[in-house]
């Protein structure tokens, strides 16, 4: 049998971070959720679909590692790193084990804090979204998820646009870096996140 959860262990940090920790020692392993207050809701005003394009982006490189680099030290570290947008909030998550958490965590902070949005990873991503925007349109439930919200809440409310929060062919079109990195600037700053860690690390 598991191990009873531990009683979390709650911080916030000076910069404004709220971190809570439940330590597992039954198995080496961490898993660390970071937690963004900006969701696919936070692009009314916006191009919709920028959050979940900026998710899709966020591992594809950063300032001084290419996406091979980082796919390839995540390897390396036999961890996993993974970024999606929901509508309220923007959820990068990290499993790595106990022993190899310093460089996944490296990576990590890397790909959270200095994103680059290269261009050329860019259009294949705006490839991708669009198949997946108009898979949605044969779909009945993609379909429903994509038309229902503006009868719900009306057009101009945030939670209005597609509930995949894929956007629109028109706006994928038009997305450009400067949307991505403008979202991340906007969003990705310590007072507008929580950390959750739990494994097998103080």
């Amino acid at each position: 049998p598991s191990a009873p959860l531990a009683t979390p262990e709650q911080a916030t940090l000076s910069n404004g971070l709220e971190v809570q920790l439940v330590r597992r020692t039954d198995l080496p392993i961490v898993t660390m959720v970071l937690g963004v207050e900006g969701g696919y809701a936070a692009d009314q005003g916006a191009r919709w679909g920028t959050a979940a394009f900026a998710a899709e982006m966020l591992d594809e490189g950063t300032r001084t590692r290419t996406a091979l680099q980082v796919a390839d030290g995540l390897e390396r570290a036999g961890a996993r790193l993974y970024s999606q947008a929901a509508l309220d909030v923007t959820v990068i998550t990290l499993m790595a084990l106990t022993d190899k958490l310093d460089p996944a965590l490296d990576i990590f902070a890397d790909v959270v804090l200095h994103p680059a949005f290269p261009a050329s990873d860019m259009e294949r991503t705006r490839r991708v979204i669009d198949a997946r925007i108009r898979q949605e349109k044969v779909s009945p439930t993609g379909m429903g998820l994509r038309t229902l919200p503006q009868f719900l809440y009306g057009r101009d409310h945030a939670y209005s646009q597609p509930l995949t929060g894929s956007g629109t062919e028109a706006t994928i079109a038009a997305m450009t870096r400067e949307d991505l990195v403008a979202f991340h600037q906007h969003w990705f700053k310590p007072n507008h996140a929580r950390l959750f860690v739990v494994g097998d690390v103080s």
